[in-house]
């Protein structure tokens, strides 16, 4: 069954839909955007308009014809989908070879056939290489959709033979509004505007994050850093505390709380709890910060135990280095 479209799909979904209408849809299409933003659901309801056979004049599916009722039942013959045999694994070359022969097949129900591959950046150079081979030579009246939240990852001769439907994310007010709605939150809403920062703009995503406790989270960590720049904790102790945490969603709070903090002299506690100039000290934390997010997000086996306790020493002595040169 399909979900409701969200307000922040509205224009590509109009976009697609006049492609539908006047017969001028791509063989191949790269549905991006952030983690968040529920591009698989959106990606369903262009298969489910592409399949089905009784259109309306808005050419969103029907939900009633055969091929419709196939869809939604996950049955449709006409219908494939890629993804990693087990979660965080790579989509193997022999999915995509096997991909390649069943495409050679006529569609039996509707006019079209459709793929989805979803995560498309979990394909290795193999499988992406023999993808680039279909994509080459798109078979009659079949539309891929490659699913992804981070297209960098992609080759280029793979996205440049894709039509990039770019999933954006909505404005703060629109994303706060549809929040204050359909989210289960009663608390204020700069916390609620704190957390859409730190996922990015995606609604979706500050959801689990209020399902999964992370204003608490979110809160304790803001604290943490203070203490930190009194030089009042312990990094072990202090450590290990943050591992039980995404190391990633912490660092990049401290990255907005360190820009706001540049930004919003009105917001100025830094300087207060360690009463030094702001703006060397903000600078250095801030590369302190970045430093550590390359080498948390490289591909070398990190240790995160002894990643996280040199960030926190190198912030301490940081702010010690300032006081002591006043």
């Amino acid at each position: 069954m399909l979900t409701e479209l969200y307000p922040w799909q509205t224009l590509l979904w109009q976009y697609h839909c006049q492609q539908l209408h006047s017969n001028r849809l791509p063989h191949a299409l790269l549905v991006s955007g952030v983690k968040g933003l529920a591009k698989n659901s959106f990606s369903d309801h262009i298969v489910a308009s592409v399949l089905c056979q009784n259109r309306g004049e808005d050419q969103a599916a029907c939900g009633h014809c055969h091929s419709c009722q196939l869809f939604s039942a996950g049955s449709h013959p006409d219908h494939l989908e890629i993804q990693p045999e087990k979660m965080g694994k790579q989509i193997k070359i022999e999915q995509i070879r096997n991909l390649r022969e069943k495409q050679q097949l006529t569609a039996s129900v509707s006019k079209w056939k459709t793929i989805v591959i979803s995560p498309a950046d979990n394909m290795n150079v193999s499988s992406s290489n023999s993808l680039l081979k279909l994509l080459e030579e798109p078979q009659h009246n079949t539309v891929l959709i490659l699913v992804t939240s981070h297209p960098q990852r992609l080759p280029i001769t793979v996205r440049s033979r894709c039509q990039n439907y770019h999933l954006a994310t909505p404005s703060s007010e629109q994303a706060l509004h549809w929040l204050n709605n359909n989210a289960d939150y009663n608390g204020d809403s700069l916390t609620l505007a704190k957390l859409l920062q730190l996922a990015k703009g995606a609604p979706l995503t500050v959801v689990n994050m209020l399902n999964e406790g992370m204003i608490e989270q979110y809160q304790q960590v803001e604290q943490d850093f203070k203490m930190i720049l009194q030089n009042k904790v312990n990094p072990v102790v202090l450590g290990a505390s943050w591992l039980k945490y995404d190391l990633m969603i912490v660092l990049n709070q401290l990255q907005y709380l360190i820009r706001d903090h540049m930004v919003e002299p009105a917001l100025n506690s830094l300087k207060t709890i360690a009463n030094i100039p702001q703006s060397s000290l903000y600078w250095q934390i801030s590369d302190c910060i970045l430093h550590t997010i390359k080498l948390l997000s490289s591909l070398n086996n990190i240790n995160n135990t002894l990643l996280i306790e040199d960030f926190i020493v190198s912030v301490i002595c940081i702010v010690n280095s300032k006081t002591t040169n006043q």
